[in-house]
């Protein structure tokens, strides 16, 4: 945009593929000119603008497993939807509130993901307002709290089917120990049972390497973490899920149960440099997930076991054992609002319990019998 002769100039591209000259007087009017030329040409319908929204994200540099969300929820909540082709210029608070309500009429949404989608909703808009074709954010005139009560509720477990008791644990050793006597090869009981020592997440089990394990200073250096890059469904290694390496114990039963791994994959020639291997190896997170389902899918446990489970329930007897919160957060690798939040569970059995109020009850069986000592008459 050049001055020239008292004009303010620029070039815009005909509509023969060649350049045209416009020129104003003042700058501003130019402006307005080239901003209505491109608004005219710019995709204006929801689902292009979402699509433009997306390719921003992914300049931002957003992961591939972010893009793959936003692909899948459109899918879920918006494709075949009115609001795919609207106009994003006639779009307002009243069209959001009818298309909430026929949204969720439709089907049950989780209010976690109603919260995510409004996310996207919030940016394709802000995007718009950079691109110049609208002025204001309507989502910014939704009070979305409200829809919360029509939202899917969330089952509430108990702490029975969030962590393991001890008959359970001890029930999935046995399950695992016949196991290994069945296939001698498969290093996948190791690894649930290494779970059940140290909580680790499943891609850190995946990840974990020989060269993470410390066996001078005692520690196990969590530091690796298997990924699923789902865009392309390839897996890859990564730093674990804070980005942060933490260090765990390597304790007498743990270093013991170590050793069975690389004899065993030492003795079926599957050893390499990640600690859980088979012929074909490095054995994904995904697979150890699922052998811990299936060991636990049956009538001698409350519910289908997760890795999660474990990692709930190692770090529930940390604290019951008196452990500093800091010293659990810094071993199960999360935050303190996390780990009080969703990792922190009564872990004590029936019969502990029952001792426990009894000894406090028998204190007042004992004034009703008339050993009170108050000065009551």
């Amino acid at each position: 945009m050049h001055r020239i002769h008292g004009y303010y100039r620029t070039y815009l591209p005909a509509d023969d593929g060649k350049r045209k000259q416009i020129k104003k007087k003042s700058k501003s009017d130019l402006e307005k000119v080239v901003i209505d030329y491109w608004t005219k040409r710019s995709p204006t319908s929801f689902k292009e603008r979402y699509a433009v929204w997306v390719d921003r994200q992914k300049l931002k540099g957003v992961s591939d497993n972010t893009i793959y969300k936003y692909q899948t929820d459109y899918a879920r909540f918006l494709k075949g939807k009115k609001i795919e082709k609207r106009d994003v210029r006639t779009i307002d608070e009243e069209y959001l509130e009818l298309f909430f309500n026929e949204l969720l009429s439709e089907k049950e949404v989780p209010y976690r993901a109603l919260k995510a989608l409004f996310g996207y909703l919030k940016g394709v808009f802000d995007k718009s307002i950079r691109d110049g074709l609208i002025e204001s954010n309507p989502c910014l005139k939704i009070d979305l709290p409200l829809y919360k009560r029509r939202c899917e509720q969330a089952i509430v477990k108990m702490p029975e089917e969030r962590t393991f008791s001890q008959s359970e644990k001890n029930r999935l050793i046995n399950s695992l120990n016949k196991k290994r006597k069945e296939r001698p090869d498969d290093v996948l009981p190791y690894a649930v049972e290494l779970v059940l020592y140290t909580g680790m997440r499943v891609g850190e089990l995946s990840g974990l390497m020989w060269n993470d394990i410390d066996e001078v200073n005692k520690r196990i250096l969590i530091r690796h973490s298997e990924k699923l890059n789902r865009l392309t469904n390839t897996f890859y290694i990564s730093t674990p899920k804070n980005g942060k390496t933490r260090i765990f114990p390597l304790t007498i039963e743990i270093a013991e149960l170590l050793k069975k791994i690389k004899n065993v994959e030492e003795k079926y020639g599957c050893l390499t440099e990640f600690v859980f291997s088979n012929a074909d190896g490095r054995i994904h997170a995904r697979v150890i997930s699922g052998y811990m389902k299936r060991r636990t899918s049956n009538e001698r446990f409350t519910n289908p076991k997760s890795i999660h489970t474990a990692r709930r329930t190692l770090n529930s007897e940390l604290l019951a054992s008196g452990a500093p919160r800091t010293m659990c957060c810094a071993m199960i690798g999360n935050t303190e609002r996390v780990n009080e939040e969703y990792y922190t569970y009564d872990v004590s059995s029936t019969s502990e319990k029952m001792e426990i109020v009894t000894r406090i009850n028998s204190r007042v069986t004992s004034n009703v019998n008339g050993n009170r000592n108050d000065g009551s008459p």
